[in-house]
C-alpha cells in the first residue's frame, strides 16, 4: 500500500513539471520517462501532513518549534502572529509569536516584502512576509512566510507548495513522520 502512495505521488510529482532551484539555477524536475527507482535516489522525504517543524528568525537566539500543516493546496507559508506592528519606515515588523508549549516571544526582524491576500467575503488584508529558515525533518529550507492571525485555524503555521515542492512528499493519511535533527 505504502508503495503504491509513493508511487502515485511520485507521478504526480512528473507529470506537474515542478521546479527547484539547487545551485541557483533553476531546473526542471524529472520528466515521465525517467523510471520510479531513479527517482528514490534523488532527494526526496516523505512526510505526514502534519509535522514538527523549526523556524529559524533573523534576529532571534534560537529557533521556533511548532507544529505545522503541510498543505498542497495551498500556495505559499503563513505563520500565527499576534500583535503583528509593520515599520515601514526602517522595513521591520515586531510581532508576537508562540512556540510549540505556547511561551511568547517578541520579535522584530526585517521583512521582504507586504503581500495584499484576499479576505471573504470581501476586501484585502496586507501581511509582512519575512525570510526564514525552515527545517522539516532534515530538510533545511530557505523559506518567506507570510505573518498572520491564524488563531482561528487547527494549526499555527502552514507550509504551502513553494516549500513542498524542494523534495517533501505529503502522505496525507499519516502525521509525525519525521523527526527534527539533534539540536532543533
Amino acid at each position: 500500500m505504502n508503495r503504491i502512495i509513493i508511487l502515485t505521488t511520485l507521478c504526480m510529482i512528473l507529470t506537474t513539471g515542478i521546479v527547484h532551484a539547487d545551485d541557483g539555477a533553476a531546473k526542471q524536475e524529472p520528466s515521465a520517462q525517467e523510471t520510479a527507482s531513479e527517482l528514490t535516489s534523488r532527494d526526496y522525504i516523505i512526510a505526514g501532513y502534519m509535522e514538527k517543524v523549526s523556524i529559524t528568525i533573523r534576529g532571534i537566539e534560537a529557533p521556533i518549534t511548532m507544529e505545522a500543516k503541510l498543505d498542497s493546496g495551498a500556495d505559499s507559508s503563513s505563520m500565527h502572529a499576534e500583535d503583528i506592528v509593520l515599520n515601514e519606515d526602517n522595513d521591520t515588523v515586531t510581532f508576537t509569536v508562540l512556540d510549540q508549549q505556547d511561551r511568547k516571544q517578541r520579535v522584530t526582524c526585517e521583512y521582504d516584502r507586504i503581500v495584499r491576500i484576499k479576505k471573504r467575503p470581501s476586501g484585502y488584508q496586507r501581511r509582512a512576509v519575512i525570510p526564514v529558515v525552515v527545517t522539516i525533518g532534515s530538510k533545511k529550507l530557505d523559506a518567506f512566510i507570510n505573518l498572520a492571525d491564524r488563531s482561528n485555524f487547527s494549526s499555527r503555521m502552514l507550509i504551502g507548495r513553494k516549500e513542498l515542492r524542494r523534495g517533501i512528499l505529503v502522505d496525507s493519511s499519516r502525521r509525525n513522520l519525521l523527526s527534527l535533527p539533534e539540536g532543533q
